[in-house]
């Protein structure tokens, strides 16, 4: 039964399934009767009922001197349990980052292949802390290979999240959809370098990273996260725009 797999899910062993199940059926019995229906021991049988009663799954209360044990409501009884695991779960993150992070100076570099790979890719640029995202662009739709549709819906996102979008583009790259005004309420800004310089992968820097996305040709990218190196393309970046891009 499928209902067993996902108990076992929960951290229940498969005896304490069973017996679960039988209380279950029989409202409230003895141990004896459940210990029968679940066809397990009666010492085995105690233990489980033990730790279900800890789970908060069942209770046990007394009748003329016996012991009786009885489901809680499942839908309250199995929130709860889930619920505390998600406490755990809360509780270990913290944690669990603070070990992650200390080697966040390693350098990490994630290659994303086809059209699926790199819309994830692209999608976490919307995640940008600094509310900054710095694009080269060269002379090749990325809508031709993340698709219109998808593009639109992103630009479409990054100005509710307000993140503002540097341009700089070779002059190959002047779709003609995209006007100035249009640009303002995009909350992005264009300059172009000069035409002797053609930049061929398009790239974004933000945060700690930089996105590469090679040519059509290829349709591969990669991500490299480095604060060091990101901070040095910012560095590139704004030298170039500052004083070189028009």
């Amino acid at each position: 039964m499928r209902i067993r797999e996902n108990l076992k899910k929960l951290d229940l062993g498969e005896k304490e399934i069973e017996i679960y199940l039988a209380i279950l059926k029989l409202k409230q019995a003895t141990i004896t009767k459940i210990a029968k229906l679940a066809e397990i021991k009666r010492t085995s049988a105690y233990h489980c009922l033990e730790n279900l009663i800890k789970k908060g799954l069942i209770f046990k209360t007394d009748k003329n001197g016996r012991n009786y044990y009885g489901a809680e409501d499942p839908k309250e009884s199995l929130n709860n349990l889930l619920n505390e695991k998600k406490e755990i779960v809360m509780s270990l993150i913290p944690e669990m980052k603070e070990i992650y992070g200390q080697s966040s100076n390693i350098p990490e570099i994630k290659i994303y292949k086809n059209q699926i790979g790199l819309r994830k890719m692209f999608e976490d640029l919307l995640l940008c802390k600094e509310k900054i995202n710095r694009y080269y662009l060269s002379g090749f739709l990325l809508e031709d290979i993340l698709g219109k549709e998808f593009i639109d819906d992103f630009v479409i996102k990054r100005i509710k999240k307000g993140i503002r979008s540097f341009s700089l583009r070779s002059f190959t790259y002047k779709p003609e959809r995209e006007k100035g005004e249009i640009h303002s309420k995009q909350l992005r800004e264009v300059k172009f370098v000069p035409e002797n310089i053609n930049i061929k992968p398009y790239m974004v820097i933000y945060d700690d990273k930089v996105v590469v996305i090679s040519t059509m040709e290829e349709k591969f990218g990669f991500v490299i996260q480095s604060k060091e190196y990101a901070d040095a393309q910012k560095e590139i970046f704004d030298m170039i725009w500052n004083n070189v891009a028009i």
